[in-house]
């Protein structure tokens, strides 16, 4: 329809009996209707008033309201124009004197006047009759509007069910445009592979088990290999081995069969397609009942991956609009994620095909529930993972594909391996038998750089420690040997690890300079003891006032004190317990110098806090809210890191505290913003990573009640997922 058109069209204006009736349209009686605070004294007649006529192929509705014709305005207020064979309608909206027009598409039922002047969404309140008693239009009018849209409707309501019709047909037009790409890209997508689903339904399901009916039976049910087998002498729920197919398994007595928790797995298969290929996740689920020997499972594809070229398209099968079900574009209406163990029954025609040069196969073989897509196209965009793969180390290429910010000590312009790794044949030969990691690997770069080479063991050790930059603490420049024969020489003293002694070091001698200790002198920077030296350092440190100590932390950490305010948004109090906020490094060196534990001095809290990883909180009771009781260490995604008191400890008392923190948990997760939630992501990545590394190192806590156990358990024990 064309507004320009329409403007040229001969107007419609009100009647002169629609001007007496507007001047005479207050009731001799009002009328009451409604009940209750519902209830609405009625004095006038009408609400609107409708005229509509023909103007060629068009059908042309105004409507007017009667408290504007009784103050002389004679021109609608609205003027619909309708095609009924083009299925289209434009709504003209006439303001008062000295204003312009201007155009809506919206329905007569969301026109604004509709809304304020009349009772059109007030039938449950006042009756759908005596509401279409107060709009007026004539007789011709209802006849012409059921003549022209084909309707048993009369009056507004004949045009808003035309309107409907049409919005209800612009609605599928637009749905089946969006579909139309995504039903062509399921058109490519072959059949499911022959032997696929008994694959997924039986070598890749994760539990198996043998059912047996009491301890005195000789034979048990094995639910992999389908067949009654021998067993010894069972125990419910206890491991063991299937006689027949190998498989590990548990027994399980036939009368619990029913309790078995529903096991599911993912498979992934992947498939040529024209110009490329597609990559399948499958979702499978086996349950047991009483009174069924054979278990009932599931096989229903869930997400699809189309690959053509540098072109990937991610669909998922799930509910659209609410309307269907069927394959839906990621990025619009899902959330694409393709693990699972892969098929390996079609390797050989990917492998002549569109995986000729992939290693996807050899990398998921020691890990079969890898991320299958992610692999394929970081090993696309970093062609060096495909020949890390291709010579044996794996871990090597893991660490590079998982870590943020290593590939910058990469040279990947290079094409040979030994180019792109910044080393040489016989270092690589060395980090291939070491079955090396990223750290080994910037070490041997090192190594590489000063022309030398280290002694055995050295990079290994300093590998465990971490990237070269943690000795940054130190004045340059570095003599990496020396550092090492240091560490070593500590270690055989204190017994503990290599890492954490060098923690225990670069925290010893950031409090030394705190405390103006001439660390550039050998016998202080570089104690025989570190150990000893870092609890004197520390007893120093706590001999300084809480101002001193804070006005220290804050020239060292500027930025902490700008953080922490806008930490005050998560407080929460409910019942006998609340959560303060530090808001600032003196309120976090009080809690620490009261509680006797470290977060008054350490860095690594105030380190964590810059780059928005964890902020502190403080556990208090709501009668002592200015007492010290717990301190809390809070990832930015909401996770409790640590739960600490007097002495880096935790009480039972705390047992009762717990279901409060969960509850603040789930407050502090709607208190987050968009930015918060991507710290968070991030933090959580770090924190895994930093775990790994502390169990791998079998990092040990030196003092207190849990000196000499592995440090990972305790920090994974204290920690507090935000669910």
């Amino acid at each position: 329809m064309r507004r320009k058109e329409l403007e040229r069209l001969k107007r419609i204006n009100a009647t002169p009996k629609m001007i007496k009736m507007a001047q005479n349209n207050i009731l001799p009686f009002p009328v009451k209707k409604g009940e209750d605070w519902q209830e609405k004294e009625f004095t006038t007649r009408y609400d609107m008033m409708i005229r509509c006529q023909t103007r060629g192929q068009y059908l042309m509705v105004c409507l007017f309201f009667p408290r504007l014709i009784a103050q002389g305005q004679t021109t609608p207020s609205y003027e619909i124009y309708i095609n009924p064979e083009g299925h289209q309608f434009e709504t003209r909206i006439l303001p008062g004197p000295g204003q312009s027009p201007k155009w809506s598409s919206a329905k007569i039922d969301n026109l604004e006047m509709m809304l304020t002047e009349t009772l059109i969404w007030d039938y449950w309140a006042y009756g759908k009759e005596f509401i279409d008693s107060r709009i007026w239009i004539n007789r011709d009018g209802r006849e012409t509007l059921k003549r022209y849209l084909k309707t048993k409707e009369s009056g507004w309501r004949a045009v808003k069910e035309f309107q409907d019709k049409c919005r209800d047909e612009q609605i599928k037009l637009a749905e089946e445009r969006e579909k139309e790409p995504w039903d062509k890209d399921m058109a490519l997508v072959p059949k499911e592979l022959p032997g696929f689903e008994r694959w997924s339904k039986h070598e890749a399901q994760k539990d198996t088990f043998i059912f047996y009916d009491s301890v005195k039976s000789k034979e048990g049910y094995c639910s992999y290999c389908e067949k009654m087998v021998p067993i010894g002498k069972p125990k419910h729920k206890q491991g063991t081995k299937c006689s027949s197919c190998g498989r590990k398994a548990y027994f399980w007595l036939n009368t619990y069969r029913h309790t078995t928790k529903p096991t599911s797995w993912n498979t992934v298969c992947i498939q040529p397609i024209k110009g490329g290929f597609v990559i399948r996740k499958f979702y499978n689920t086996m349950r047991f009942y009483r009174n069924k020997l054979d278990p009932t499972i599931t096989h229903s594809e869930h997400t699809r991956i189309i690959c053509q070229g540098n072109d990937v398209r991610e669909y998922e099968y799930g509910e659209y609009k609410g309307k269907e079900k069927r394959w839906n574009d990621v990025k619009k209406y899902g959330g694409g994620y393709i693990s699972g163990k892969l098929y390996y029954g079609n390797k050989r025609g990917l492998k002549n095909g569109p995986l000729k040069h992939s290693t996807v196969f050899e990398w998921t073989k020691d890990r079969p529930t890898e991320n299958v897509y992610e692999y394929l196209m970081l090993e696309k965009k970093h062609p060096f993972i495909e020949q890390l793969v291709k010579i044996g180390m794996k871990r090597l290429a893991r660490e590079l594909m998982q870590r943020y910010g290593v590939l910058q000590y990469l040279n990947e312009k290079k094409t040979d391996i030994c180019g792109i790794l910044r080393i040489d044949k016989a270092r690589l030969k060395r980090l291939k038998a070491m079955d090396a990691g990223v750290n080994a690997l910037l070490w041997m770069q090192i190594e590489k750089t000063e022309d030398t080479i280290y002694p055995e063991g050295m990079i290994e050790d300093l590998q465990s420690v971490g990237l070269p930059s943690v000795f940054g603490f130190l004045p340059p420049p570095y003599d990496y040997k020396k550092i090492w024969h240091y560490l070593k020489r500590q270690e055989e003293k204190s017994n503990e690890g290599m890492h954490q002694l060098m923690t225990t070091w670069r925290d010893y001698y950031n409090l030394a300079e705190q405390e103006k200790w001439n660390v550039a002198a050998k016998q202080i920077g570089w104690p025989k003891d570190v150990v000893n030296a870092h609890m004197e350092v520390i007893l120093a440190a706590r001999g300084r006032s809480i101002k001193d100590q804070a006005a220290r932390l804050e020239k060292k950490w500027s930025k902490v004190n700008e953080i922490l305010p806008k930490t005050k948004k998560f407080e929460f109090k409910k019942g006998k317990y609340q959560i303060v906020a530090a808001t600032c490094i003196e309120d976090m060196v009080r809690e620490g110098m009261a509680l006797s534990h470290c977060m008054d001095k350490a860095d690594f809290y105030y380190d964590r806090i810059e780059k928005y990883e964890a902020y502190p909180f403080f556990l208090r009771k709501t009668d002592h809210p200015d007492k010290p009781w717990y301190t809390l260490e809070v990832e930015s995604s909401g996770n409790i890191r640590q739960k600490r008191t007097t002495g880096d400890n935790q009480n039972p008392d705390l047992d009762a505290a717990i279901p409060f923190l969960r509850e603040w948990q789930r407050y502090f997760k709607s208190k987050m913003t968009p930015e918060e939630v991507q710290y968070g992501i991030l933090a959580n990545q770090k924190r895994i990573e930093e775990y790994k590394q502390l169990r791998k190192d079998e990092k040990k806590v030196w003092h207190g009640k849990l000196a000499g156990k592995l440090l990972a358990d305790v920090l994974e024990a204290d920690f507090m997922e935000a669910m």
